[in-house]
């Protein structure tokens, strides 16, 4: 997602705002001033944003955020559960990082992105682990529903699995595996990162 003040945020969450500090025209050289939460946009959860004294998004290793890419197509609409059913479907493959489009993507910078979006149930957490993949990222802004306290995050990253949320544009890459980047920022202590997420073909 394009990080700009008009990225809706999670609410609760801070406000976006980019501000010039420096310009060319007083200081000769630009500089902006950037205030974001650390789950704004395209972001990755660390464990550290569920579980308290576990990793930080910078003691991850990289390797965690890089990789071949299965990219699933799971449509979904409102409220809509995303189930192990919905998953055996799928050759997902050890070591891959798995990416689900349920379509919700289309709802990108719209005031109802945060509501009612589909999400996965607390049990698909379970099958997700057992396949042994090393990340999980999907095209809504949280994996987890109401009612659910959390369940499928803490689950998934209390394993050392990485979760990519609010990712876009996944409807060309339906279908593939693919290389894949998701790299967080390096702060220190940080729960999670805005990252640029891409895919590419070798």
């Amino acid at each position: 997602m394009v990080i700009s003040n008009e990225l809706p945020t999670y609410p609760g969450d801070p406000v976006v705002s980019i501000t010039p500090k420096n310009t060319i025209s007083v200081q000769g050289y630009n500089v902006l001033n950037i205030c974001m939460g650390t789950h704004s946009g395209t972001h990755i959860d660390a464990p550290l944003h569920l579980i308290d004294k576990s990793d930080s998004a910078d003691e991850i290793f990289p390797e965690k955020f890089l990789g071949m890419a299965s990219f699933i197509e799971i449509l979904k609409n409102e409220n809509e559960l995303i189930t192990p059913v919905d998953l055996k479907k799928f050759d997902i493959k050890e070591g891959d990082i798995l990416i689900v489009r349920t379509g919700w993507e289309e709802n990108k910078y719209k005031d109802g992105y945060f509501t009612n979006f589909p999400y996965f149930s607390a049990d698909c957490a379970d099958y997700i682990i057992l396949k042994k993949v090393k990340a999980l990222g999907a095209d809504i802004p949280s994996v987890d529903g109401p009612g659910q306290n959390a369940g499928f995050h803490k689950k998934i990253l209390a394993e050392g699995i990485p979760i990519i949320e609010a990712l876009v544009n996944l409807k060309q890459v339906t279908g593939k595996r693919m290389m894949f980047s998701a790299l967080p920022l390096k702060i220190k202590n940080s729960d999670g990162s805005p990252i640029r997420a891409v895919a590419f073909e070798l």
